[in-house]
């Protein structure tokens, strides 16, 4: 895995979290949905703090914020958006993680 921006990486999921409008209409799933991976999102990042992450590492991320892009129903383009933009700030390549089947 090549060198990853941690900061930029973990910037850019939890941005997206927090700004990504939620299109669900079920708010029971609201909490195990969205609330709990982005919470677990940031238990990864405090527990990684200055280390280099492992790939194994940033593929759970990006699993996670796939379960909140998908409880919160965001459409396949704009989701496809987003995984760009995490490739493009923080040095990461989703074939080398594989999650390229989102």
């Amino acid at each position: 895995m090549t060198d990853i921006d941690t900061t930029a990486f973990f910037g850019a999921v939890l941005k997206i979290i927090a700004s990504t409008r939620n299109h669900g209409t079920e708010q029971g799933g609201f909490a195990s949905g969205v609330l709990e991976p982005a919470a677990r999102i940031r238990t990864f990042e405090k527990e990684i703090g200055d280390r280099r992450m492992t790939s194994a590492e940033a593929s759970e991320v990006l699993r996670l914020l796939e379960t909140t892009l998908r409880t919160k129903r965001t459409p396949d383009e704009e989701r496809e958006y987003y995984l760009q933009y995490i490739e493009k700030v923080a040095g990461i390549s989703r074939a080398s993680l594989d999650v390229s089947g989102w």
